[in-house]
């Protein structure tokens, strides 16, 4: 069922390397490890599954470029932009792996005319396309999935190219699944939604605002389609529209995520500052509290509350150890049920928020603002009871000064994407905020605009390889800056 899984380029490599030596073209093009006749409905929980898991296996790299996390040990120092190549790759492959599951499942759909199955597909090839080019810049799109037709070195299609397609992507499956053919995914196998269209329907919608939302100070002409999205009702509003792989035994999907907490790593200081100024009640649900031998908060504030103690990003080790009984973060929510999150009920609340903030459509910010954080808080566990607390502080009511509103909703955007590290750190170059601390030790003097490319790639597609990068204000470096980025 998995075609060029994880180790897709070293397919390509061996693969290119035999077409250059044998004559049995068509027997070689075969990949014998390639399960044929799948079942449509067994395709889409494999792709919806690796979606939530595999293409996104990279999340602690997320965490640390997000300033989520900061790594205690003298090993892994991520957090200080110290990447290896294989941090590249494994993002990069893991992506491209699951593209090709996503085409089988698209040509079976359109084989079998099953309209459902072809816009999910469609839904989730256009979320991962944004996620890569998001990530790297210029990447293969057009030409990416034509290994069959022996083509090994696609073209890179620039940022913007791959919005307005994924755009149109979107609003096609969006047509595809407002026709509501025979059943709703007749076949099963939806571990999203069981099915349920308005509920797809509102996923493509939501990720058309996160491209807006991002492409709006580059492109203003997009201010109407915002309005337009807003105004339609039709984006994820409940926790039940929340687009999470929710690893509960349903479809086989057994969770992958440790619930425990990782070794030497400590929550990074620029997360648990903005937990803490706020008394946040997701920090117990979020992080070990650092306790003494006694079971003892290390740390306490004037007002006796314990502090969830973090560590700035990108220091040195010998800084590092000057700090005393840091918060552990779990690895995921504290439960066997961990989820990874693709589009959340409060990311599509807190967009609404700020939309009305600056002027795009009309309504009441600060009603979207308080549901976004319930809404988040409700997710990771906490009382309802304590929620309701939570809203009535003076200082989680939103400021009637415009600006100071964004910052209070774009604090709790970045809160909210927690553990969706990549999603946090993507928010914070499209907004510049909340500020990133700059580390004495990392390998760059300004934050991180994107990821080189994988070396394996410069060797298998060199000329392709080189126009992307002329494309790049910085070249292959991790300040260049993307198309709609902020900073």
């Amino acid at each position: 069922m998995t075609y060029y899984k994880n180790k897709h380029w070293l397919f390509v490599v061996a693969l290119f390397t035999l077409l250059t030596s044998c004559h049995d073209f068509e027997e070689i093009n075969t990949d014998p490890t390639r399960m044929t006749n799948i079942d449509v409905a067994s395709l889409l929980t494999q792709v919806v599954y690796d979606a939530g898991t595999r293409s996104r296996s990279y999340g602690d790299i997320g965490n640390y470029v997000g300033q989520y996390w900061t790594n205690t040990s003298l090993i892994d120092q991520r957090h200080r932009y110290d990447f290896k190549g294989s941090d590249s790759e494994e993002i990069y492959d893991n992506i491209y792996g699951t593209l090709y599951d996503i085409d089988d499942l698209k040509q079976r759909a359109r084989q079998e005319k099953l309209d459902d199955y072809l816009a999910a597909g469609l839904v989730l090839e256009a979320y991962l396309t944004t996620y890569l080019t998001d990530v790297f810049g210029p990447v293969p799109y057009s030409e990416a999935l034509q290994g069959d037709q022996l083509n090994f070195r696609p073209a890179f299609d620039t940022q913007e190219a791959i919005y307005r397609a994924n755009l149109d992507s979107l609003e096609l499956a969006y047509s595809l699944l407002e026709t509501k053919p025979q059943g709703n995914f007749t076949r099963g196998g939806d571990p999203f939604y069981l099915g349920d269209h308005t509920k797809w329907r509102k996923l493509s919608n939501s990720l058309k605002l996160r491209m807006y939302m991002k492409m709006v100070k580059v492109d203003p002409s997009v201010i109407s389609d915002i309005a337009a999205l807003i105004n339609t009702d039709e984006l994820i509003a409940t926790a039940d529209e929340t687009a999470a792989i929710i690893y509960d035994g349903r479809f086989g999907l057994e969770s992958t995520i440790n619930t425990n907490t990782p070794g030497s790593v400590a929550l990074g200081e620029t997360f648990a500052t903005k937990l803490q100024a706020i008394l946040d009640p997701r920090r117990p649900h979020m992080a070990v509290l650092g306790v003494d031998k006694d079971d003892n908060p290390v740390n306490v504030d004037q007002t006796g509350n314990p502090v969830y103690l973090g560590v700035p990003t990108g220091e040195s080790p010998d800084i590092i150890r000057t700090f005393e009984g840091l918060a552990a973060p779990y690895s995921g929510l504290n439960g066997v049920t961990a989820p990874s999150v693709l589009f959340s009920q409060a990311e599509a609340a807190f967009y609404i928020a700020e939309a009305i903030l600056q002027g795009y459509v009309a309504g009441d910010a600060a009603v979207h603002y308080q549901e976004g954080i319930r809404a988040s808080c409700a997710w990771w566990g906490v009382a309802e009871a304590d929620i309701d607390a939570f809203l009535t502080q003076e200082d989680m009511q939103l400021s009637t000064d415009t600006q100071q509103a964004l910052r209070q909703v774009w604090t709790q955007e970045y809160i909210n994407f927690y553990y969706q590290g990549y999603d946090g750190w993507l928010n914070y170059r499209r907004v510049g905020f909340p500020e990133f601390h700059v580390g004495s030790a990392m390998l760059t003097d300004e934050i991180m605009q994107r990821m080189v490319y994988p070396p394996l790639l410069k060797s298998v597609n060199t000329a392709n390889y080189h126009q992307a990068v002329e494309l790049l204000d910085e070249g292959d470096n991790l300040l260049s800056n993307g198309w709609w980025s902020n900073q």
